[in-house]
This record gives structure tokens, sequence and C-alpha cells, in this order.
């Protein structure tokens, strides 16, 4: 997992993907009034690039980038669209991106009020994001700790990323970013590529991952003194912490601690691999804990006796037992208005039979489902209940052949 995860790190830094550019060269058309044929071009200019962008471009500003006496035609327009694109590169705050490409005039006539009107094609490099839409929420991985600070943040956003309910943010990688940055702002790139830059996003939330009462004792010896034979083992033990905090209220949303060790006999040292081992193990336990509280399994569809769940690869595993829960009422806190979450009653016990990539079928053991409820599952330690055996009936017994019982004193009382 964690050669996998550092491939697709390197890969996205340089700009690899499985999938196709996602940068195109779009074009909107828009019109524009003026005094005179130049104002009016321009005005269509502002027009366009401001539907296009999603922002208010200022007027004034570009008339003021543009010489007075230059000819704003069809050949001759390189000045006015480097006035475009500083507009743009400044309302956006995007000081390395110059997104138009060019315009085309469609038609330039006066007015009845002796003012001019101008209809403009607008030609720009648009940048689509690569996948579907979806509301992950995105997290960068952080920590204060010196000595294993690039261990932790590897691990934990390995545990991360195969959650599949985050956007796990690089952080790590500036100078492949850099040098690829480089590339698109030189010759050899398209000019559409440009629009690529300055979309990297802001993280919703820090994983800051810590260390606490990290011990490792090396080369521990122990003679035998019957046998004179000396025993070494080496030992290491701690605690992960991960909190959850959102950047924007720096409010602490979600903690959690989880201790590993580990007794290594024959060996004079723990190696940063075994140490590494051991708190991805831990780190997975804390990251399964974490989502289980902010997004806890749920059941998308009801096949009979069988539930497509919303986890798949990495997330569960087949043969693992859930218990299943109806989810009811919100509980609101009515000191705090906090939501306490939903009520919950259990109904039966699922087996996971199938993973897909993203989700997997959970098989019931116990308990029904209906369809168009809502359910949310929890792994759990419980069996299925056996099915109870019909009992046998008891054989009748044949009384020996032989000289006839005599009669009890009690049948002889009743028969009178």
């Amino acid at each position: 997992m964690r050669a996998l995860f550092s491939l697709l790190v390197i890969a996205l830094a340089l700009g690899l993907s499985p999938v196709a550019a996602q940068v195109t060269e779009a074009e909107i058309t828009a019109e524009g009034q003026g005094l005179n044929r130049d104002e009016a071009i321009q005005s269509a200019l502002i027009n366009a690039a401001s539907q296009a962008f999603g922002v208010r471009l200022a007027a004034q500003s570009l008339v003021q980038s543009t010489s007075i006496d230059t000819s704003v035609d069809n050949e001759d327009h390189s000045v006015l669209v480097s006035a475009l694109n500083k507009d743009i590169r400044q309302t956006l705050n995007t000081p390395q991106n110059s997104p138009i490409l060019g315009y085309d005039v469609n038609n330039v006539a006066k007015t009845a009020d002796n003012g001019w009107e101008a209809s403009v094609t607008l030609r720009y490099a648009k940048f689509e994001r690569l996948g579907a839409d979806s509301s992950r929420r995105g997290v960068v991985v952080v920590s204060n700790s010196k000595q294993y600070r690039p261990l932790l943040i590897q691990t934990v956003g390995e545990s991360l990323v195969g959650s599949r309910r985050f956007d796990v943010l690089n952080r790590e990688n500036d100078q492949l970013f850099q040098n690829e940055k480089d590339f698109i702002l030189g010759d050899d790139a398209a000019s559409a590529e440009m629009a690529r830059l300055s979309q990297a996003s802001g993280a919703d939330y820090l994983v800051l991952a810590q260390l606490q009462s990290l011990g490792v004792n090396n080369n521990q010896r122990e003679t035998i003194a019957m046998t004179g034979e000396v025993l070494v083992k080496s030992t290491a033990s701690g605690t992960l912490q991960l909190q959850v905090i959102e950047f924007a209220s720096r409010k602490i949303k979600w903690s959690g601690s989880q201790r590993f060790g580990g007794t290594y006999p024959g060996a004079t040292s723990v190696g940063a691999a075994t140490l590494g081992r051991l708190i991805s193990g831990a780190s997975d336990k804390l990251v399964d804990r974490m989502v289980a509280a902010i997004y806890p399994i749920q059941v998308v569809k009801v096949m009979g006796d069988t539930a497509i769940i919303n986890r798949g690869e990495g997330g569960v595993s087949a043969g693992e037992l859930y218990a299943v829960f109806q989810t009811g009422e919100e509980l609101v806190d009515p000191q705090s208005g906090e939501s306490l979450g939903s009520m919950e009653t259990e109904v039966g016990l699922g087996k996971v039979t199938e993973v897909k990539p993203k989700f997997s079928f959970l098989k019931m053991a116990s308990g029904t489902l209906a369809e168009g409820t809502s359910y949310i599952v929890r792994k759990t330690d419980k069996k299925p209940p056996v099915a109870a055996s019909a009992k046998a009936a008891p054989k009748k017994t044949r009384a020996p052949a032989g000289k006839p019982k005599a009669p009890d004193r009690a049948d002889i009382f009743l028969n009178n």
C-alpha cells in the first residue's frame, strides 16, 4: 500500500494520469457597448471574460492597460489579450496564470444614438478537475515530530487514502511540483496548459499526527545461569495520537490514540522498517475509528437478504461480520444545539460476502431489511445465532414381555 501511495504522489506531481488531460480550449460569446468602436469591443471582451471566470472585471482598468493608439481588431490584439490576462491574474489572485488565448470580433456597428455595439467570441483555457465531483473533505497530514515527521506523514496519509473518505493533499514534494510548473511556463508546453496553474486546493482539515511515550530498547541481553546461554531481544512501544483540526475555525473535531508495541527475540535492534509497520498498524486502526465516527458505513441498497454498503477495497474485508442498525429520530443537545446523532435500533447481523473497489455486498445472517429504510452498519465480534435443532421426539419403550405388572394401589382406589 505504501509503495502504491508513493507512486501515486510522484505521478500526480509529474502530471501523469491514467485519465485524459482535462485542459481544453473553450469559447464564449458576449456583447458590449461604447462611445466608439474600440470601447465597444473592450466592453464585450470584459463581459465575456467576466462570464467565463465568474468574476466582475473593471472596464476602466482594461482601458488604462492598453495604449490609446493600439489597433483593436482581429489581426492585432496581443496588447488587449495581455491586458485581459493581467486583470484576470489580479482578480483571481493567480500570478502565473494567463488563461485567455485570444478572441474574434464577430460584429461592430453604430447604434441609432451614435454609440457603438460589438459582439466578440473569447477563446480561453478551461481546466476541469479530474474525476467525478465529490463532497470529500480535503485533508493535509502534519506533524511536530522532528525525528519521525516524514514517516508519520506518509503512514497516516496512506491510511487516509485507503479509507476512500478524504482527499489527501500533498505538501511534501514541492520541488517535483515546481519542476512541472517550470515546464508548463516554458516554450514546450501548449498555451492552454497554463490553466493547470493556480488550481491547488486548500485543506478543510489538518490531521495532526504525534508520537507519545515512544520507547525503543535494543540489544537486551539475558544470561541463563544454568547453561550460560545469552538471549538477545529488542522491543519497541509507544502511542500514536491523531487530532482532526478544522482549518478555518481551528476547532478540534476528533481526537484519538492507539498504543502499539512489539518484542523481537534474537534481534539486536529495531529497524526503521519494523517501527514503520508498528506505526502503520496503529494508524490504520485509528483512521478506521475516525472514519466510523465521522462517516459511519451506510446501506445504499437493499436486495432481499443482501445489502450493498458504501465501503470497498481497503475499507472492509470478505468474511467480516457487521451489526446492522436502523436509524431513526435525530437527537439534539438542548444546551449546545449540537447533533448527538440518531436513534439506532439493531435489526440483525450481516457478513461481507464480496468486496468491490468502492462498495461491498453484505448478506444478512439474522434479521431482515426493508427497502427505503435508512441503515448504518458497524463491525462486531458477535456471532450469528445458530438455528436450534428440532428436539428429538421421545422414543416409546415397549414393556418387556413376561409376567403382568401388578396394578398400582392408586389405580385400584380410583377404579373402585
